[in-house]
């Protein structure tokens, strides 16, 4: 795929940043970018409302490490099979990129990869209420972002977001864009017009 050679020469140099931090609870997530025919998409998921952390927020796949994943890795690709369907085979991970530390005290380690345009998704209904699909273009155009005031747990916070259909993208989520978006930088209009 294209946009995955050209994302992969713009994170060349990129030295994901690692947190240094002892009372964190390990995770993963995978932001899977997938060629639909007409362009390139990041999917998302929409979390359901019963879930014990994060319910209801929109996340890239993934979740806490288990003590049998052999890594990271391994992590993200499992949560990612069992929120979305994707098994492991139909995903080639890109790269790693900055960990991001979550208010809720996770630790996330997010991978950058590429769905095999075959691949079928089937969200977990435990899980996911819906996938949220957004334009990779449309993603790295720094226009699409939003600073809003909103309230969270009776704090009031100001956030960039994203919107996409009515679901806001936010938090944890929104600070591993803008550092996937930083690393790319000036490349970003060129990986856009590669993604359609």
């Amino acid at each position: 795929m294209a946009v995955g050679r050209a994302l992969c020469a713009a994170l060349e140099k990129h030295q994901p940043a690692r947190e240094r931090l002892e009372e964190v609870r390990p995770a993963a997530v995978l932001m899977p970018l997938w060629d639909d025919g007409d362009r390139v998409q990041v999917i998302f998921t929409k979390r359901t409302e019963h879930l014990p952390s994060h319910a209801g927020q929109v996340s890239f796949p993934g979740g806490m490490r288990d003590p049998e994943d052999q890594n990271s890795r391994a992590t993200a690709l499992r949560e990612t099979h069992e929120e979305v369907g994707v098994p492991p085979e139909q995903v080639e991970l890109i790269t790693r990129l900055d960990q991001v530390v979550t208010i809720t005290g996770f630790l996330v380690t997010p991978f950058l990869g590429l769905v095999d345009p075959a691949a079928r998704f089937a969200p977990n209904p435990v899980e996911v209420d819906h996938l949220v699909i957004v334009p990779l273009a449309r993603m790295l155009d720094r226009a699409s972002y939003e600073t809003v005031d909103m309230m969270w747990e009776g704090m009031p916070l100001r956030q960039v977001a994203l919107y996409q259909d009515g679901d806001m993208i936010w938090g944890a989520t929104m600070r591993i864009l803008l550092n996937f978006l930083d690393a790319v930088g000036e490349a970003s209009p060129e990986i856009a017009a590669l993604a359609g």
